[in-house]
């Protein structure tokens, strides 16, 4: 358990430096747009797919950090009505049901890059499977956070640190 806490702290540093560089080149990018457009009549078209890129890319990253920090927002007013020997059970299960959502979201993936050539081609000189990649980071992330909480031990320490 210690190695995978180490590993997704290694992963939370990369991911919050992605967030916080594709941000900045967001923010830049768009700033050329509007000056060039405002001051010299010229605009880009692929300065809009770019900034869509950058924004689900940016949202996806930020909501991995999320669950590899176990931050996550929780609406636990049902759970924490229930009597305390029924919380820790119905957590195991609302987690393997996370679980599964992001191993039914991988599959999802893999299942769309079939189609994927009827759809348009994008300005942006990526392939298709770019534009997916932070989703399977997304999945990993939530498959991690259901068992980190159905293995952890302090699990209601850590969730008392955080607004739910």
């Amino acid at each position: 358990m210690n190695l995978l806490n180490q590993t997704a702290h290694f992963l939370d540093n990369i991911f919050t430096s992605l967030i916080i560089t594709l941000g900045i080149i967001l923010i830049g990018v768009n700033a050329v747009q509007i000056t060039l457009r405002g001051f010299f009549d010229i605009s880009f078209l692929w300065v809009l797919e770019l900034s869509k890129f950058l924004g689900i890319w940016i949202v996806l990253f930020g909501a991995s950090v999320m669950f590899l920090r176990d931050t996550e927002v929780r609406v636990t007013v049902i759970v924490n009505s229930l009597p305390e020997p029924i919380k820790r059970p119905i957590d195991i299960i609302i987690n393997i049901l996370v679980i599964i959502f992001g191993i039914s979201l991988i599959f999802g993936n893999i299942y769309y890059q079939k189609y994927v050539d009827t759809i348009k081609p994008d300005f942006l000189p990526f392939s298709y499977r770019v534009h997916v990649f932070p989703v399977y980071i997304f999945c990993i992330s939530v498959i991690y956070n259901g068992f980190y909480n159905i293995f952890s031990t302090n699990n209601n320490k850590n969730k008392e640190q955080f607004i739910e």
